[in-house]
């Protein structure tokens, strides 16, 4: 199977919402008429934003990051200068590839499946990582949710730990649950099971 990266963009802005998750997806999907039909694809939560009252201020180091078939990388080049409205505008910079790291700690902030309670939810994972063929211990942490204009997505954050090499990728790769595009069910490596709460 195609590997997927995760492709880093710098961005530039003052302040965007909490709920920010919905505005970007339809932002970028304007910007990247592909995306939205790309199985594959998913949009990182934001990363280096700074709570500023009930904003949240985008500073120098914030990144927005979009994991993707190495294949489109090309595509997602032509993001790099667009104005993003979410509807406070982002500014589009530069990007960087990262390839995806083989630990055998992962984390999501936020999975969905569907289920509102934790032992519905529990049984949900077994599923979705026996599908996958991936072997693993799963720690589930906080129930959360994400507003997507009208929508509230009830999830809880998720540790996999003991993964082997090729599961930790796999995992990476296809992600857990819904809403990829919002920033749902991404993994990304952790050294240590610790911060499952947070």
């Amino acid at each position: 199977m195609t590997a997927s990266l995760d492709f880093a963009f710098a961005v530039a802005g003052d302040t965007i919402d909490r709920d920010y998750s919905y505005g970007l997806f339809q932002a970028l999907a304007a910007a990247l008429p592909w995306l939205a039909e790309e199985p594959l694809a998913g949009v990182h939560p934001i990363r280096g934003l700074t709570a500023c009252a009930d904003r949240l201020l985008v500073g120098g180091r914030t990144r927005l990051v979009l994991r993707l078939p190495e294949p489109r990388a090309a595509d997602c080049a032509g993001l790099q200068g667009a104005r993003l409205e979410l509807p406070a505008p982002l500014q589009v910079g530069r990007y960087t590839r990262r390839e995806l790291l083989p630990y055998p700690v992962l984390h999501s902030r936020l999975v969905v499946t569907g289920a509102a309670e934790e032992s519905d939810f529990v049984e949900d994972i077994a599923r979705a990582t026996a599908e996958l063929e991936i072997e693993a211990e799963a720690i589930v942490g906080r129930r959360g949710e994400l507003r997507a204009g009208a929508q509230r997505f009830i999830g809880f954050s998720l540790m996999l730990h003991g993964l082997s090499t090729e599961d930790s990728l796999r995992a990476q790769q296809h992600g857990i649950g819904r809403h990829r595009m919002l920033g749902c069910g991404l993994f990304v490596p952790h050294k240590s099971i610790a911060a499952v709460g947070t």
